[in-house]
């Protein structure tokens, strides 16, 4: 965006070009707006001493004179061209004592009827003893010059400067309550309302109404007092006010600026959402795989891994005891399950703890646990024999049709006895 407004034009003679210091800050780019608002001060300041106009620039081309200029001098200049449009009446103070009528000012409506139309833009507040107690004129000042100039308040003084002070009249000019723009427009008319208040304001000689005594005031001579207060700097008052002049081309610039900042910002908030919204799916996803891993194998799983496990390893038994010897066969079985029992027990015991019910429980684990390397191997070699010796083959199948009887017999009796 700072490539853009220093893409900017400026023209010559036009107030708009004020504006464009508010931009600069607007954009924040605080340095581009201080020595802009130097190089445009500089700019009214050669206008105003009757300099030739500045051609067309960029802003940026203005920047850069800008940071060439004394802040000191073009103050000092300021303040010399101050005088000089005071002192050639470049501001001249305007008021029609025969003109149309005008209505009272809304800072005037609170008054009521202490207040008195004595003509076109001239009233009289007057206490109860009939006293006058302030003095109000709606004047208009005019700027002849090509440029605009800051003028938001200013003393008036009417009669000639030779007259003693009590034949004076000074009056405080402010602009009106409802006006936001501070500066006098070139070759336009800006009105302000002035006024003189207790202490500052006598009787007109007998017989002579305020509206002849004003305009005799005011045909003997009226000029702006004053119009920096000692208070103020010139350039900085100027800077800060004509800054505030209307350009519709900076405000198109201002506007395309915020929309392109308002996309800039959804696209970056968009982009941000996706992101929380992908990180928020991955850890969704880690914590769903988390949840698997830890969760317990399912009762059938277990089984068949368990019955899995028996059948393979049986079947390891057979082939290792039919094609090397069963002595080898039975070794390994016995090792392959005296490894895990024994880190088994070693286990209890390093745990164990507790009364003598805990410990009588944790010793028969342990029996149980050493006894069953031997018991495994034995399980094993059994139904090895089973498979190659027709002989056990009959044995086992005896064995089992007398359990079978022995159970039919035991049903038989229990039903026979009920």
């Amino acid at each position: 965006m700072r490539q853009q407004l220093l893409a900017q034009q400026l023209q010559p003679n036009d107030p708009a070009r004020y504006a464009w210091g508010r931009a600069a800050e607007s954009l924040g780019q605080g340095a581009d707006a201080t020595y802009l608002q130097l190089a445009l001060m500089d700019d009214w300041l050669l206008a105003l001493e009757g300099q030739p106009a500045q051609a067309a620039r960029s802003i940026e081309a203005a920047i850069a004179h800008g940071q060439q200029l004394d802040p000191y001098f073009l103050e000092r200049r300021a303040r010399a061209v101050w005088r000089t449009i005071l002192q050639s009446q470049q501001l001249r103070p305007e008021w029609d004592r025969d003109g149309p009528g005008v209505s009272l000012p809304p800072e005037l409506e609170a008054l009521g009827a202490e207040l008195t139309a004595e003509g076109p833009g001239l009233w009289v507040r007057r206490a109860k003893d009939g006293r006058p107690r302030g003095l109000y004129l709606w004047l208009g000042v005019r700027n002849r010059l090509a440029e605009p100039l800051p003028l938001p308040e200013f003393t008036l003084r009417l009669g000639r400067a030779d007259q003693q002070p009590a034949a004076l009249l000074m009056m405080q000019c402010a602009l009106p309550r409802y006006s936001t723009r501070q500066w006098v427009p070139p070759q336009t008319v800006q009105h302000y309302l002035c006024s003189a208040v207790d202490g500052g304001v006598g009787n007109p000689p007998a017989g002579v109404g305020w509206l002849a005594q004003t305009g005799h005031w005011f045909s003997e001579g009226a000029a702006l007092q004053t119009v920096i207060p000692q208070s103020d700097q010139a350039l900085s008052r100027t800077i800060r006010i004509l800054r505030e002049v209307d350009n519709p081309a900076m405000d198109k610039f201002m506007h395309r600026v915020r929309e392109s900042a308002e996309i800039q910002d959804l696209q970056q908030r968009q982009a941000q959402a996706a992101a929380t919204a992908a990180k928020k799916a991955k850890q969704a996803d880690e914590s769903a795989k988390a949840r698997r891993a830890a969760e317990p194998m399912a009762p059938w799983l277990k089984r068949l891994l368990f019955w899995g496990g028996v059948i393979g390893a049986l079947v390891v038994y057979g082939l290792v005891a039919h094609h090397v010897s069963v002595a080898v066969a039975s070794w390994l079985m016995w090792t392959g399950l005296a490894i895990p029992c024994a880190i088994l027990v070693r286990s209890l015991w390093g745990e164990s703890s507790g009364d003598g019910w805990s410990r009588l429980g944790t010793a028969v684990i342990s029996g149980i646990a050493i006894g069953a390397p031997f018991l495994g191997t034995l399980i094993a070699y059994l139904a090895y024999k089973l498979v190659v010796s027709p002989q056990a083959r009959l044995k086992a199948v005896i064995f089992l049709l007398v359990v079978a009887l022995l159970a039919v017999l035991n049903t038989l009796e229990r039903w026979y006895r009920g």
